[in-house]
């Protein structure tokens, strides 16, 4: 994950070069950028945590796999506690992962109910976010569905029946078989049940991109792929992170159109932004046919 900060006096020198001529020349002077650490830190039920930290690039910054790779950040102490025990991570390779190094834990892992606190101390700065694991939800039935214009490609559906006793936040993921390294949050991850509570509900999982800095239009599953699902429930604050960010990235994909609607961090500290959350999980596999 990484951000790309657009100056604040691009929208004034944008409306300036309308009024003017074609054939002038004009000198922009923009302000100099100042990076903002860039968090993107998760715990699941029954697994360690796990935390990625890059900078932040402004938004003329040449963007390519050598300056993803300088943009990490390998020197900060990461801290996640429960409550009753305390763990610094470790900065630990892992190629599933662009850029590859993610810190991880050892020792404490996640559980349904409990509450994680995040403690980074990185150049002099300190970061800090909590966040909870809520009851794992599942889904009640999968079915693939061929597109009749394209044969060899088509939709995974979903029916799920939401509990209507609480506010329910959900976010999924898929991962094909031999094709990808790891898990994609798919096209709209972050669900909630505003509209639904309490409800049976049948929707699509549309594939989503590997890369959110690289969103495509190709959504689809091929027949024949098995496809492994993941089904996560997540609290209000993290949910409220990946709503905030898929609708900027997906609904503004035309830069100079942005929708100016803020990402809602709920990480705290001084320039830095990103997301501290929980997962409670289920897995399923379907095959496309």
């Amino acid at each position: 994950m990484k951000f790309f900060d657009i100056p604040g006096t691009f929208t004034i020198v944008l409306l300036s070069v309308i009024f003017l001529s074609c054939e002038q020349d004009i000198a922009v002077e923009l302000p100099e950028y100042e990076p903002k650490l860039v968090v993107e830190g998760w715990i699941e039920q029954g697994k360690y945590p796990q935390v990625i930290l890059t900078q932040s690039a402004a938004y003329f910054d040449k963007i390519d796999s050598a300056s993803m790779r300088e943009s990490v950040v390998t020197t900060a102490k990461v801290t996640v506690s429960d409550g009753e025990q305390e763990e610094v991570l470790t900065l630990k390779k892992k190629d599933a992962f662009f850029p590859a190094y993610v810190y991880e834990g050892n020792e404490i892992r996640g559980n349904v109910g409990k509450s994680y606190s995040l403690k980074i101390e990185s150049q002099g700065k300190t970061y800090t976010a909590e966040t909870t694991i809520p009851e794992v939800a599942y889904i009640d039935s999968l079915w693939f569905k061929a597109l009749s214009s394209k044969d060899t490609l088509g939709q995974i559906w979903a029916r799920v029946y939401d509990d209507e006793s609480q506010a329910n936040q959900y976010r999924i993921f898929t991962r094909r078989r031999g094709k990808d390294k790891g898990y994609v949050p798919v096209y709209l991850s972050a669900i909630s049940d505003e509209i639904f509570n309490g409800e049976k509900v049948d929707f699509t999982l549309l594939r989503g991109a590997e890369s959110l800095s690289n969103v495509t239009d190709d959504l689809y599953f091929d027949v024949g792929d098995t496809v492994h699902i993941k089904f996560c429930t997540m609290d209000m604050n993290h949910y409220r992170y990946w709503n905030s960010l898929e609708r900027e990235l997906y609904a503004s994909k035309n830069p100079l159109s942005a929708s100016g609607n803020k990402v809602l961090s709920n990480v705290e500290g001084v320039d830095v932004i990103g997301v501290w959350g929980g997962y409670g999980a289920s897995y399923f596999t379907i095959i496309a046919r």
